[in-house]
């Protein structure tokens, strides 16, 4: 196992809260709705995997999630290829640790979620060949509740808007008990709201708690991410109508950066490329990405846009609805801009190398006076090697064929620094998927 303070990761990476075993553990779920679920988060996983350095998952989840499990286990190069890195406390010397830690709990319920094979299976594959980013459990829930507490005392936070739109108060018992409380955590919250049987309460201030949970992960692991709502968590109180709303990466990718792309191109881009592509062909495509700087470039697209926009909030963790308009068009605008400068160099590169090819063609080949058309270097080398001259004749043959690389090479410097990041990394993708659809990966 490898590990990093959260200053040390350098790669742009996404704090992924959905496979948070709460937010589908409470309904029974059919097995229609679970193939439904589990189709989503292999989408929403390989999707990240193509856009961001790494996907922070908090060992918990990994470990309590039976959906974790079936999507991760079987791809164990999701975590020794860091494309998820597991956030682990700093309390634990190990995810086996951390597991028999769960294991020891005082409740059953808690001990019954971390007995198992497969929970086994998951804590060896992290210590074994993960990245792992540490984090701070008692900064996480200072900062929760701080965060809980100013929210519910704010009459333009979100929750107090929800709150106000059903005609419902916080009662002042319940604030005062979650102010006196040591440590609260979103447990403590759960259990204090459903004292007061009141059930459209309950689920306003849970799912704000849960929400403020995520953050607070966000924050202890430096992964914010780039998006504020749907990166951290796809949460219900988000939903209030003309105040706020969500834009999700998935939107930014196909919507907008892939909309963007036809548009400047005219080429074809199938909407259902996330549910083709296998999770290893997302590996395979993250390693590119990254080499390529893709993911550098699409996400420094979007921080950039994000930093040039008025936001409310003080430490930009929620967009309200006209900031996420707003982000929305200049995130279309700039992916637009970026694309304009990247076609030249897309059509040049394309040029250069078509013309490499045919004055190639052109140069090897004679065509003798029978009409046979003969390569140039099948005539020089096998003169020499009608002359006996079989150890210069290799050295001739191998001289021409790196040459021929070297102008490969050259044609590819010619396009300059500038080259088609974007653009050329949808070509791979396209490629990727067309391999998929006749069978050939």
């Amino acid at each position: 196992m490898e590990e990093r303070q959260p200053q040390q990761l350098t790669a742009n990476r996404v704090y992924f809260t959905e496979l948070d075993r709460i937010t589908y553990s409470q309904v029974a779920w059919t097995p229609t709705d679970v193939d439904d679920i589990k189709r989503a988060l292999a989408r929403k996983l390989k999707l990240l995997a193509l856009t961001k350095g790494h996907i922070v998952i908090a060992a918990s989840h990994l470990l309590e999630s039976e959906l974790a499990r079936e999507l991760i286990l079987p791809n164990p190069e999701l975590l020794s290829e860091r494309v998820i890195v597991p956030a682990l406390r700093s309390d634990y010397t190990s995810c086996g640790a951390f597991l028999d830690a769960k294991k020891a709990s005082d409740s059953p319920f808690e001990q019954q979620l971390y007995y198992g094979d497969e929970q086994c299976d998951m804590a060896q594959l992290v210590d074994s060949s993960a990245l792992v980013v540490r984090w701070n459990p008692s900064e996480a829930s200072g900062w929760f509740k701080n965060r809980l507490l100013s929210d519910i005392r704010n009459e333009r936070s979100l929750v107090s808007v929800r709150l106000k739109r059903m005609g419902l108060a916080l009662p002042a018992e319940l604030e005062v008990e979650l102010e006196s409380t040591p440590t609260l955590n979103r447990g403590f919250v759960y259990q204090a709201t459903k004292r007061h049987n009141n059930v459209a309460l309950q689920e306003i201030v849970c799912s704000y708690a849960d929400f403020l949970y995520y953050l607070s992960g966000a924050k202890a692991v430096q992964s914010e991410g780039v998006l504020p709502q749907e990166n951290l968590v796809d949460f219900h109180i988000s939903d209030l109508n003309s105040d706020c709303c969500r834009l999700s990466e998935h939107e930014v990718f196909f919507k907008i950066f892939i909309d963007t792309v036809k548009a400047h191109t005219s080429t074809h881009f199938p909407a259902d490329l996330l549910d083709a592509l296998s999770i290893a062909d997302a590996i395979s495509l993250h390693r590119l990405a990254m080499e390529s700087q893709f993911v550098d470039k699409y996400n420094a697209i979007q921080q950039k846009t994000k930093e040039g926009l008025k936001i409310s909030d003080p430490e930009r963790l929620v967009l309200l609805m006209d900031e996420l308009l707003t982000f929305e068009e200049e995130l279309h605008r700039n992916y637009s801009k970026a694309l304009d400068l990247e076609m030249p160099s897309k059509l040049r590169q394309t040029r250069t190398r078509t013309t490499a090819a045919f004055l190639n063609a052109i140069a090897s080949l004679v065509v003798l006076p029978y009409g046979s058309i003969v390569g140039t270097t099948d005539i020089i080398v096998s003169g020499l090697r009608v002359l006996n001259r079989d150890q210069l004749a290799s050295g001739i043959q191998a001289k021409i064929e790196n040459g021929l690389r070297f102008l490969e090479q050259l044609t590819m410097q010619l396009v300059g620094f500038n080259r088609p990041v974007m653009l050329d990394f949808v070509d791979r993708l396209k490629a990727r998927y067309e391999l998929q659809m006749h069978g050939l990966t």
